[in-house]
């Protein structure tokens, strides 16, 4: 039998901080290497971290991994992802593929005898798109927005998902998804336009993780949101995604990949989401290791005040504040077209009741 996993409760009561899962993209022989390096499998025990495992392959080299992790203890996420062919992430194109890499994942599970606390299910836009809505401006999301209705997919695709969440739940997994920070501004419209603009899908999880990364290809910001994301959203989620620290990310193989930031911003990030969650996801592990950051984090004051960057997070809200209007006005656009048509009526009767009443008047005198 598995030893039991401690709950993000139990841990931020032991530790005084949120539960932090780190994200992994290694291989099988880098992950290996890498866990058994230096003793970290034991730090990862001592500290309580969680792991979120990219389940890149399901191999037998993969499952003795897994089965170090279970015999420490250590919180163990399967993040599912699909092979690059098929797109890597899933969303609304990819949807028989997801379920299909569930069950293979279940299954492999189920031979190899190992123990997962959760399913990581990581909700992105197609592969394809992705260096095309990096070049989007406001007016091609306006334009998506506005041909989104026409997205046959959605409502198959939802069907699947949900289903596909149900039949987890049944496996007796904990539900964790990835999202974009948008997802929640369509929440907020009571639409799903953005959803359907992006080919992206509103799950029922057990733990949403909002994936608020500061990192930001964009040199006028010195590659840095400066925890705008965390602050503007942070309300809305019941996880939160920091980062990025670095390591080989699958953005580097389909595109521009996201700029490390320095520690001074992660600590930032990190301060800023424990104030909205006690589930904190960082990318990644192998960035981690690689600079030399476990021991920071280890000695990290969670009582310490974050300081955040106000124009940037003035930034964000008006951004958001244009989103809503749009997303408002394409909800009620049927509704307001109908009212305006009512009122252009009324004034033109009424301005043809106030001709009348002038041409009897020029009568009667």
């Amino acid at each position: 039998m598995q030893p039991a996993a401690e709950t993000s409760e139990q841990v931020n009561t032991i530790f005084g901080r949120p539960s932090l899962i780190f994200f992994t993209e290694l291989d099988d022989l880098a992950l290996r290497e890498t866990l058994y390096a230096n003793n970290l499998l034991d730090e990862l025990a001592a500290q309580q971290y969680g792991v979120a495992l990219a389940m890149l392959d399901l191999s037998d080299e993969r499952a003795a991994v897994v089965r170090q992790l279970n015999a420490r203890g250590i919180r163990t996420i399967g993040w599912l992802l699909l092979p690059p062919g098929e797109g890597f992430w899933f969303n609304l194109q990819n949807y028989p593929q997801a379920i299909e890499r569930y069950r293979a994942f279940r299954d492999w599970v189920q031979l190899n005898q190992l123990h997962f606390d959760a399913v990581g299910l990581d909700i992105e836009p197609p592969v394809s798109e992705v260096s095309h809505i990096q070049q989007w401006n406001l007016k091609d999301f306006v334009r998506r927005i506005r041909l989104a209705s026409e997205n046959v997919l959605y409502p198959a695709a939802r069907a699947a998902y949900t289903d596909l969440v149900a039949e987890i739940h049944q496996d007796g997994y904990e539900v964790h998804t990835y999202q974009l920070p948008l997802l929640a501004d369509d929440r907020r419209a009571g639409t799903t336009l953005v959803q359907r603009a992006l080919d992206i899908i509103d799950l029922p999880a057990d733990v949403e993780v909002l994936m608020c990364y500061s990192s930001l290809p964009v040199e006028q910001l010195n590659n840095d949101l400066g925890g705008a994301l965390i602050a503007s959203y942070g309300p809305d989620a019941d996880g939160i995604g920091v980062g990025s620290v670095g390591g080989r990310t699958m953005l580097d193989i389909v595109g521009e990949g996201l700029p490390p930031l320095p520690w001074e911003a992660i600590e930032r990030d990190l301060l800023l989401a424990a104030q909205y969650t006690d589930t904190i996801y960082l990318f990644s592990l192998e960035g981690f290791i690689e600079r030399g950051l476990l021991p920071r984090l280890a000695s990290l004051r969670w009582d310490n005040e974050p300081s955040l960057i106000l124009p940037r997070r003035v930034l964000v809200s008006v951004l958001r504040s244009v989103l809503l209007v749009v997303l408002l006005a394409t909800r009620f656009s049927r509704i307001l077209i109908a009212w305006l048509g009512w009122v252009i009526a009324i004034v033109l009767l009424f301005q043809r009741v106030r001709q009348r009443w002038r041409e009897r008047g020029k009568q009667v005198s």
